[in-house]
C-alpha cells in the first residue's frame, strides 16, 4: 500500500522520467558529477580488493549511477553484479531501456520496491550499497532506510549516499528571495528547491553522521560537494541553466580549474558543511 508521501514522490518523479537525464546537460551538475566520480573513484572502487562486487543501487533511478559505478569497476578489471530498487516504476523503464542498451542484463536487475523495507532481498549479501542522489532525502523514514541497507550488506560492506545538506538549504533559499522557506528548514529540517518538488529531508553532516552511526555503521565519513559553486534556480529544474554558470563553465579550463580545487579541499572535514550536497560514506 502507497501512503499519501510517496504518491507525492511517485508522481514526482513518474512526470520526469522520461526526460529525466537531460540534466547531464547542465554545466553545473555535469561538474558536480564528475567531482562525484572522482570522490567515488577515490573513496569506493581504489580501496575494493575483491575480484567480483555485488552491488545495490537503492533509489536508482533511471540507473545513472550503477552504469558509471559498473564502468569504474570495470577498468580496475572488477566483475560487478547490480540489483536496482526504485519506488517509481517509470523511472526503472528508463533503467531498463538503458541496460538493454548497453547488454548489461545479466549483470543488473531490476526491482521496483521501497527502500524502507527490503525484506525481498538477502541479509549479509552486499559489497557495497549506494542511494544517489538525495534518494535519503526524498524517503519518508531515513533512518529505517538505513537501518534497512545495513541489514544487506556483508561485514566491511559500504553504504554510500547523498543528502541535501541543511546549511547549504538555508543559503539557497536566501539566495533565490524564497524566504518563506527558511522557517520550514528550521522547524522540520526539510526543504523544496523549487514550487514543484515535495518538500524533502536536509541534514547537517553532524546529523548524518549520527544516524549512520545509530544504524551499526562505523568510519563514517562525510564529504561535502561542491564546496564553492552552488546551483541556482535554474539549475534545480531538468532544462535550463543560469547565465552566470554558463559563463563561468563553459570555458573548459575554467571547469577544470574548478573540479581540481574542489576535489582538493573536499577531503577536508572543515568544508563539509559548505557542501551543496552531502556524501556520506559508512563500513558495517
Amino acid at each position: 500500500m502507497v501512503n499519501k508521501h510517496y504518491k507525492k514522490v511517485i508522481s514526482y518523479f513518474a512526470k520526469k522520467a522520461s526526460d529525466y537525464d537531460l540534466v547531464d546537460k547542465q554545466l553545473y551538475w555535469s561538474l558536480s558529477d564528475e567531482l562525484l566520480k572522482k570522490i567515488i573513484g577515490k573513496k569506493i572502487v581504489d580501496n575494493f580488493s575483491r575480484k567480483k562486487a555485488m552491488i545495490m543501487d537503492a533509489g536508482t533511478g533511471t540507473g545513472r549511477w550503477s552504469l558509471i559505478l559498473y564502468n569504474l569497476f570495470k577498468k580496475k578489471g572488477v566483475k560487478t553484479y547490480f540489483d536496482l530498487v526504485d519506488i517509481t516504476p517509470q523511472m526503472l523503464e528508463e533503467a531498463k531501456r538503458k541496460i538493454k542498451k548497453n547488454h548489461l542484463t545479466q549483470e543488473m536487475k531490476i526491482h521496483v520496491n521501497n527502500i524502507e523495507n527490503l525484506s525481498g532481498f538477502k541479509n549479509d549479501s552486499y559489497d557495497i550499497a549506494i542511494s544517489f542522489y538525495n534518494v535519503l532525502s526524498f524517503v519518508e523514514k531515513p533512518r529505517k532506510a538505513i537501518g534497512e541497507i545495513y541489514k544487506k550488506l556483508r561485514g566491511g560492506g559500504l553504504y554510500a549516499s547523498v543528502v541535501s545538506n541543511k546549511y547549504h538549504a538555508y543559503f539557497f533559499n536566501i539566495l533565490t528571495d524564497q524566504g518563506a522557506e527558511i522557517s520550514k528548514i528550521n522547524a522540520s529540517s526539510k526543504v523544496k528547491f523549487n514550487k514543484k518538488m515535495p518538500y524533502i529531508h536536509c541534514f547537517t553532516p553532524l546529523q548524518i553522521k549520527s544516524i549512520y552511526s545509530d544504524a551499526g555503521f562505523r568510519d563514517v565519513e562525510v564529504i561535502g560537494f561542491p564546496n564553492f559553486i552552488y546551483p541556482n534556480i535554474e539549475e534545480t529544474y531538468i532544462v535550463g541553466q543560469s547565465t552566470f554558470h554558463r559563463n563561468i563553465l563553459k570555458s573548459k579550463k575554467n571547469f577544470q580549474k574548478i573540479i581540481d580545487i574542489e576535489y582538493k579541499e573536499c577531503f577536508n572535514p572543515e568544508a563539509a558543511a559548505r557542501g551543496n550536497t552531502l556524501l556520506v560514506i559508512g563500513k558495517k
